[in-house]
């Protein structure tokens, strides 16, 4: 699997020297989580990671039990009570237009 550019882009930007070591560690997931492999789920862990590559591990392996719990993390801002959140992102498109037209 190869990345798309802007998740390429933006692994370079969030993790600078570290771009090779985050880059690695998604592809290791990968091989070892076939489902993990959608451009929707590596934007969202590389988003909620913000450069950091502990926080890349963790989001990784929650990503590896459960898809939904990144994607929400990712995607949408809770507002007031347990179950009302709303999208704010859509990462079936790029960094770039992910705030664009985003559907429910």
């Amino acid at each position: 699997m190869t990345f798309k550019d802007d998740i390429k882009a933006r692994i370079q930007t969030d993790f600078g020297e570290n771009a090779d070591k985050a880059t690695t560690m998604l592809f290791d997931a990968i091989n070892k989580v076939d489902y993990l492999k959608t451009d929707r789920v590596i934007r969202c862990i590389v988003f909620l990671a913000n450069g950091n590559l502990t926080d890349l591990s963790k989001y990784i392996e929650t990503a590896t039990f459960d898809t939904r719990d990144v994607m929400l993390w990712a995607e949408y801002e809770k507002l007031s009570g347990d179950l009302n959140y709303k999208r704010k992102r859509d990462f079936n498109k790029t960094f770039d237009e992910c705030i664009n037209d985003v559907k429910e």
